[in-house]
């Protein structure tokens, strides 16, 4: 046909409407499958902590500052600090601290890749964010690499300013899965499919169906038309 009839192909998916129906469900089956057996869960697990007042100690640990109250120098010198820690968190000699003593069997770059730093906007809040395969496994790297950062911190910079806001815990719900999202997307497709798998049939369709197809493909008028006969039930014509 050369022009798509609107009607037509609404008169086609109607009497379709069953192959339709079917190829959602079966779409919707196939994204269910798709989420639980195809889809490694993955779990995230954070800690966060703060930077506080900036606080000298010595080869013997011992404090060199008294108990003040933090100062607008402490203030400035943390938010330069902010990002400078946020390399060193996601550094190959942190990464092997924690790898080594956690026992992991994991590379650094790995392990690096499975690590997002993160800074609340005009705050000096940073969270450190771990996802793994295993909740607990994530939450145990989380605690673990804020505590070698703290150390290493410590070392480089002669400094204790970061105090620990939230513990990292384990979340059992992983945040790379949504079974009802998968299925409705997959549905959708499955949707889509049908109907253009439709739409074509009826658009290259050209056989002739009633009269007006051969007043359109004769030019000429259609003078009279034979009905189709049913069988009665006694098996007769009608």
């Amino acid at each position: 046909m050369e022009e798509l009839d609107i009607v037509e192909l609404l008169y086609a998916l109607k009497n379709k409407i069953v192959y339709v129906i079917i190829a959602v469900v079966a779409f919707a089956l196939a994204g269910l499958i798709y989420s639980k057996f195809f889809i490694t869960p993955m779990y995230k697990s954070s800690t966060s902590f703060v930077l506080s007042k900036s606080v000298n100690t010595t080869t013997s640990g011992e404090d060199n500052t008294n108990n003040e109250a933090i100062t607008a120098n402490d203030i400035t010198l943390n938010s330069k600090l902010v990002s400078t820690y946020s390399k060193i968190i996601k550094s190959k000699t942190v990464a092997k601290e924690v790898i080594a003593s956690l026992g992991l069997d994991m590379n650094t770059d790995t392990f690096i890749s499975n690590i997002s730093v993160s800074n609340e906007t005009d705050t000096e809040l940073i969270i450190i964010t771990v996802s793994n395969e295993e909740p607990q496994l994530a939450a145990n790297i989380a605690n673990s690499l804020a505590e070698v950062f703290r150390d290493k911190v410590n070392d480089i910079y002669n400094i204790d300013n970061l105090s620990v806001i939230d513990i990292a815990e384990p979340d059992l719900i992983p945040y790379n899965i949504s079974p009802v999202k998968t299925i409705l997307l997959f549905a959708l497709v499955g949707l889509f499919v049908a109907c253009g798998v439709i739409f074509v049939m009826v658009y290259f369709d050209d056989t002739v169906k009633d009269e007006k197809d051969i007043e359109s493909l004769l030019s000429i008028p259609v003078i009279a038309a034979i009905p189709k006969m049913e069988n009665d039930e006694r098996g007769g014509k009608a």
